[in-house]
């Protein structure tokens, strides 16, 4: 008999966001694709290859959009998982403007 408990850890809501993304791996880019949903903690993208590494480090880059200016945002990540529907990465740093431009996009609408 299996008594684990099954629940969500984020600590933020996931919105259902599709937001076009580039992965960068030590500053190259390997991938650009779209998310699925996000969180303050993290990003599901799809589609992605099969060869991200499982805790390999990576950053995720997006721009956001004002009415009056755009401002790109690179954030360090962690693949948490990866299956064929997509990956999972995990937010490892933020600094304050790119944590705000998450809140913004996520609770105020931020064009993307």
């Amino acid at each position: 008999m299996d008594n684990s408990v099954d629940f969500d850890n984020r600590w933020s809501e996931r919105q259902d966001i599709c937001l076009r993304i580039t992965l960068l791996d030590h500053g190259r880019e390997i991938l650009q694709t779209n998310s699925k949903n996000i969180s303050i903690g993290g990003i599901f993208i799809e589609p992605v290859p099969q060869d991200l590494d499982i805790d390999q480090k990576l950053e995720v880059a997006f721009s956001l959009h004002s009415a009056t200016s755009a401002q790109r945002h690179r954030l360090p990540a962690r693949v948490v998982r990866n299956h064929d529907n997509g990956a999972a990465l995990a937010f490892s740093d933020y600094d304050f403007n790119t944590l705000n431009a998450l809140r913004i996009l996520l609770y105020d609408g931020l064009t993307r």
